[in-house]
Formats: C-alpha cells, structure tokens, sequence
C-alpha cells in the first residue's frame, strides 16, 4: 500500500515536472525571439541605438567616478590609475560603434566619447604629477562630509576638482620655499 502511494506521488511530480519544462520551453523562446525582435530594431533606429548607448556611459560614468570619489588620489593613486584606465577602455570598446553612428549622422555618442577621453587623460596627468609631490602635503579626495563631494558625478567634475587641489597644494610647496 505504501510502496503504491510513493509511485502515484512521483508519477504526479514527474508529469507536473514535464508540464512545467514544456511551458517554460515555449516562453524562453518567445522571449528569445522577442530579444532578437528588439536587437535587430534597435540596429535599424540608429537614434535609439545611440540614446541607449548615450545611457549605458553616463551608468559606467557614475560607476567609476563613485569608485574614484572613495579613494584618496595620492595614497590610492594605483587604485585610482587602474580606475582611470578602466573607464578609457571601456569608452575605446564603444568607439567603433559610436564611429558608426557619427556616419549615419547621429555624432552625439562619438562627441561624448571624446570629451570623457579628454577629460580621464587630464585625471591621470594630474594624478601622475600627485605621485611627485612630497608626500607631506596628500590630497584626500574623500571627506567625511559627502556633501563636498556631492558634485563630482562625471569625469569633468572629477577632473576639475582634483586639478584645482594639486594647484592649491603646488601654491603651497612654493609659499612654503
């Protein structure tokens, strides 16, 4: 009577198993195909490919700068480098692609390319040149009140905020001499 029980409880999780699986096959595929739908409108909406593209930097942007802003630059200077160089490798993988759309006149993402390479290759020169000052003098980009930090949240910001510091700390070395 037992063992009967055991065999019409798995026969029933078995068939509502196999059930579930076929189901669930079919909506994977549907969403597939859905997926493939959008991928391939998105290619031929070369203003929504842009705008998503446009949204996936300033998400990376945030990201780095959020890591960036949590590091003293002349202690954590590798830390920082190695972020830096990061965030150039990521906008050189999207290059082909916003080159692309530049020639099928949608420029918006090349231009914002370009800008942050300037501005990520203007952040490691002035960290490289942290690096050289005495160590007496460290730039603590870090604060315990985040508010001072609030308006760093692109990499100009970043790259201004820390060459106004290293200016302030040079005026300093040659006050001090």
């Amino acid at each position: 009577m037992r063992l009967k029980r055991f065999i019409a409880v798995g026969a029933v999780l078995t068939c509502s198993t196999l059930l579930w699986g076929c189901g669930n096959g079919t909506a994977n595929n549907a969403s597939q195909q859905q997926n493939n739908t959008v991928r391939s409108e998105s290619w031929s909406d070369p203003k929504r490919l842009e705008a998503s593209h446009l949204e996936a930097l300033e998400r990376m942007e945030k990201d780095h700068i959020h890591r960036m802003v949590s590091l003293s630059a002349s202690t954590d200077g590798d830390k920082v480098m190695t972020t830096l160089e990061r965030s150039s490798q990521k906008l050189e993988e999207m290059r082909p692609l916003a080159e692309m759309l530049q020639h099928e006149g949608h420029p918006a993402l090349l231009q914002q390319i370009q800008e942050m390479s300037r501005d990520i290759q203007g952040s490691k020169s002035v960290v490289a040149e942290m690096k050289n000052l005495p160590q007496d003098g460290k730039i603590k980009i870090q604060s315990e009140n985040s508010d001072s930090l609030h308006h760093i949240s692109s990499f100009r910001d970043y790259h201004q905020y820390i060459q106004e510091k290293i200016q302030t700390l040079n005026k300093n070395n040659t006050d001090l001499h």
